[in-house]
């Protein structure tokens, strides 16, 4: 027994002294080429570098997918992927805040010479060197290249007010660490095989999937300034999704998703097999469903519709810079997702009314639970270092300021730490209110309006999935509903969210992960903002019927059907 407990004791030791090595080696690999390469690199009469900054991201991933019952794949992996980013000139005016036209293949290679760098899983210090020093001499060069393009452009250009390319940051030592989730494949297959065969009851289903990933991943950051962190999280999401046509080739889609940051966090077994089991439900119910046509008047959001609308139509532009296709064109910003962002267009409004004066909207990435929830959108500092802090966005419905990183724009020279993986981004995004209702006394509001406008019907929406409503109803001055089946909201802006007229009392918590925008961000996992948003009653939005464009039915039936 003791010599067990001795066996076990060692075995742990080394493990410690392993994981403590490999962190070692990273964190020096990266630090030893940092120090010789603002000291040394440097071309010909230009500038050497005046900012560094490595990341180094581990992942161990496991993922099963399965369909009707039977595993389609499962797979556990291991990467190690290197980021650099080089500054050439001065905070003032570098090469970064700029895409230089017409660059063609040539702008492309070099775009992509300056991104992700793919490094050994084996803890090489000598490798790790090597492939930190070509991934800067690239970044390097490429940086002089825009740098010298980025001074000839301005040279044609008049400048009335100068905003600094990189806002100036004071060392931070960092660190944030979460245990890691060690899950057996076997186990993640049985889920999606049960959750999945769920879906074998759906009449005429065309597709349908159930998928488990687990992700532990450790990021370790240095800069030239003296920042570090170290953050290890990982990141459990589960989802069932179905797509069915009716009689008439209509294709109707639906899903249910969670995420957690440990087993004992996400929903039990039976939970997750139900969650399917709502899919199913709601797909057949919408089947059933009448035909929509054009309706504009009061509409009520309730849950997720009112989250989701939110979270795609609006929160967006809370971000000072966003992305967008350059100059450089739109391939050239999916591969890179570098020198792709404009300012916000919200910055024109800053100090004027963009919602009702009862709404207030908080990003505060430091909590972890609100509403009995957990939040996912939590992180103690952001990628470029800067701790993370709640700001209030807007106040009694004026916007006051909008999401910055280091890169400054005009009235906001700090960053609010929200430089995330994919862009600037909302951690925990809350809408707040001053006045609201019950969901039933929203409902007897757009009652009231229907009546006083002579108007047929209103309009429910209780779950969206983009701008189609994958629930939806007719409501009649009576009270009674009719469910719609091929019903999307159109023509959403930014000033359609002044319309809101009241809100319900009780707020849907909703999650979701940031959609990639580049090919560096189709090769991660991506991050995460939770919604904290109540059920919203427009005064007018516009909803629509969704043309049958889909194509049609096989000539026999599914071969399920008979079952």
């Amino acid at each position: 027994m003791k010599r067990h407990l001795l066996v076990l004791g060692l075995f742990l030791l080394a493990s410690s002294h392993l994981r403590a090595q490999q962190d070692d080696v990273e964190t020096r690999a990266m630090r030893d080429e940092m120090q010789r390469s603002m000291k040394q690199l440097h071309l010909e009469g230009m500038d050497g570098p005046y900012y560094i900054a490595y990341k180094i991201v581990d992942a161990d991933t496991l993922e099963a997918r399965a369909s009707l019952g039977s595993l389609v794949s499962s797979a556990e992996s291991r990467s190690r992927v290197l980021s650099v980013s080089v500054r050439v000139g001065s905070y003032d005016l570098d090469n970064t805040n700029f895409s230089p036209a017409g660059g063609g293949l040539a702008a492309l290679l070099g775009s992509l010479a300056s991104g992700n760098t793919v490094l050994p899983v084996d803890d090489s210090y000598d490798e790790l060197r090597r492939k930190i020093w070509l991934a800067t001499d690239s970044a390097y060069k490429k940086a002089v290249e825009d740098l010298s393009a980025k001074k000839a452009a301005l040279l044609n250009k008049n400048r009335d007010e100068k905003v600094p390319d990189f806002s100036k940051s004071s060392p931070h030592q960092e660190s944030e660490t979460l245990p890691l989730v060690h899950e057996k494949l076997a186990d993640a297959e049985h889920l999606v095989r049960i959750a999945s065969a769920v879906f074998r009851t759906l009449p005429s289903v065309e597709a349908s999937e159930a998928q488990f990933e687990v992700s532990n991943t450790t990021e370790h950051f240095l800069n030239s300034e003296g920042t570090t962190y170290v953050r290890q999280i990982p990141t459990l999401y589960f989802q069932s999704s179905a797509s069915m046509q009716n009689v008439t080739g209509e294709i109707f889609r639906d899903s249910y998703s969670v995420y957690g940051r440990s087993l004992a966090e996400l929903p039990a077994e039976t939970a997750l097999v139900q969650g399917s089991q709502d899919v199913v439900d709601r797909l057949t119910a919408r089947r059933k469903g009448h035909v929509a046509k054009r309706y504009n008047g009061p509409v009520l959001l309730e849950g997720q519709s009112a989250a989701e609308l939110f979270a795609h139509d609006f929160a967006p532009l809370l971000s000072s810079r966003m992305h967008s296709g350059g100059e450089g064109g739109s391939l050239l910003a999916l591969l890179t997702g570098a020198n792709t962002t404009s300012t916000s267009s919200m910055l024109n409004k800053v100090g004027s009314r963009v919602l009702p004066e009862f709404l207030t909207v908080v990003d505060n990435p430091q909590l972890t639970q609100a509403e009995g929830h957990t939040l996912f959108g939590n992180y103690k500092f952001d990628e470029e270092g800067t701790p993370s802090q709640e700001t209030v966005l807007i106040q009694d419905g004026f916007l006051k300021t909008l999401l910055t990183s280091r890169a400054p724009v005009r009235g906001m020279l700090q960053s609010t730490g929200n430089m995330r993986e994919r862009g600037i981004l909302a951690g925990n995004l809350f809408l707040n209110s001053t006045k609201s209702a019950s969901t039933d006394e929203l409902k007897t509001q757009l009652i009231d309006l229907l009546k006083a406008r002579n108007l047929e019907f209103g309009i429910i929406i209780r779950r969206l999935s983009g701008n189609i409503a994958t629930e939806c109803s007719r409501v009649y001055p009576d009270g009674h509903e009719e469910a719609l089946r091929d019903a999307r909201v159109a023509e959403v802006t930014a000033s359609s969210f002044k319309d809101i007229l009241a809100v319900s009392k009780d707020r849907t918590v909703y999650t979701e992960r940031v959609a990639a925008n580049s090919l560096a961000g189709l090769l991660s996992h991506g991050d995460l903002i939770t919604y904290v948003v109540p059920d919203m009653l427009f005064e007018d939005m516009t909803v629509e019927h969704v043309p049958n464009e889909s194509p049609k039915l096989p000539d026999i039936p599914s071969p399920l059907a008979a079952n």
